[in-house]
């Protein structure tokens, strides 16, 4: 059986449109069988692109990197709010990058982004200003660790990580190893169970 980090999906397709507001903004969605959170928005995505927005009101020309893409929820909201930014949105699942692109051009109207399919940072050499997780916890603590350890060595100079994680899936040890890597980790929110994090890379 596959799941939502498997390269191919072996469950048929089944597309369906799901609606989604932030900030007084309107998204369409289009889901299928085999990705992650495929009846709604997940809450761990929408926590963490809430307390985003509040925290950056305004970005210009930087690189962001959106690693487990998923259907492309948050490359499509970031680059409604952001339009100048430049968005690498990246996953292992082929299903979802086909949606990821359709869902960045439905919401925006642009094609001036990028989607790549790469496990972890196998076909990421760039660095970036900002990079957003939410780490597939199905896929195991090592290969979450892994995230955010690479994470960390494709930042650029004072680049901010910011990823969600449930308190009963592991969010004390997050903290613990982002802190260890970055030497800081600030929660800037808990919700519901989840918790939001960021990182800079003071290094």
């Amino acid at each position: 059986m596959s799941h939502y980090f498997s390269e191919k999906q072996d469950v048929k397709s089944a597309k369906k449109v799901i609606n989604y507001k932030i900030k007084d903004e309107k998204f369409e969605f289009l889901t299928d069988n085999g990705v992650f959170s495929k009846t709604k928005v997940d809450f761990g995505t929408d926590a963490m692109l809430r307390v985003f927005l509040d925290e950056n009101k305004k970005l210009g020309n930087i690189q962001i990197l959106d690693i487990g893409c998923g259907y492309g929820v948050v490359s499509a909201v970031l680059k409604r709010f952001f339009e100048k930014v430049k968005i690498l949105s990246t996953d292992v699942n082929e299903r979802a990058l086909e949606l990821t692109k359709e869902n960045i051009k439905k919401n925006n109207g642009k094609d001036d982004f990028e989607v790549r399919k790469s496990f972890v940072f196998e076909n990421i050499s760039e660095n970036f200003d900002i990079i957003l997780s939410n780490p597939p916890i199905r896929a195991g603590k090592q290969v979450i660790f892994q995230i955010y350890e690479e994470s960390f060595s494709h930042l650029n100079k004072d680049g901010k990580f910011y990823c969600v994680i449930q308190t009963k899936h592991g969010a004390k040890s997050t903290q613990k190893e982002l802190h260890k890597l970055f030497g800081n980790c600030t929660t800037l929110a808990i919700e519901s169970g989840y918790r939001i994090f960021k990182c800079v890379n003071k290094k």
